[in-house]
């Protein structure tokens, strides 16, 4: 598995933050606004092109205390969810042994939606309301949570399958890197790319 490399400056001292690409993934799930602002906080999309992805050796400038901040945060979120992240998810439908991956469109309770295990660690439904010609997302499921749904035409079921999460070990160290710069101008930089 590839992984991800965030390193923050402070002159000659610096700490590395690796981490694997399912956890950068993580960042990007639905309803999760941690991993969000995290990416923001650090700035891993600032330099980011169609064409060239986030470019190797890509640096940000940012206070210390915004960082710690976003760490902080993010870990509170995953130690929150870590239970329902420590998966990577399939689901099946009615009697059908099949396990399924990606996405699917679905109808629950006459509404539209989508049906994704997209990105791993979260399996999640968005049903859409029918009346405006914009999509506009009318409710969310969370199927790490109820685990079944009973469709227009069946069910759907969810499978799990353990996962590693490595967020929980990686933050604390750089929280501690980044607690004594608070007030400090930092450099980050991106040696790999997040997610």
């Amino acid at each position: 598995m590839g992984s991800s490399t965030i390193i923050v400056h402070d002159g000659d001292d610096q700490h590395r933050l690796t981490i694997t690409h399912r956890d950068a993934g993580l960042l990007h799930g639905p309803m999760f606004d941690a991993g969000v602002w995290f990416l923001a906080a650090y700035g891993v999309y600032e330099n980011f092109t169609v064409a060239g992805g986030i470019p190797k050796g890509s640096m940000v400038k940012r206070r210390g205390r915004t960082l710690c901040n976003a760490a902080k945060t993010l870990l509170d979120a995953v130690q929150r969810d870590e239970d329902l992240l420590a998966y990577n998810y399939a689901y099946g439908f009615k009697d059908d042994p099949t396990r399924h991956g990606g996405a699917q469109g679905i109808t629950v309770r006459g509404r539209g939606g989508i049906l994704s295990v997209r990105p791993s660690g979260f399996c999640w439904i968005k049903l859409f309301d029918g009346r405006s010609q914009r999509s506009r997302v009318a409710e969310f499921i969370d199927l790490r949570i109820v685990e079944r749904v009973d469709l227009d035409d069946g069910f759907v079921k969810v499978f799990r399958r353990k996962a590693e999460v490595c967020w929980p070990q990686a933050l604390p160290p750089l929280i501690g890197f980044l607690e004594s710069r608070a007030d400090k101008e930092l450099v980050v930089e991106h040696a790999g790319a997040a997610g």
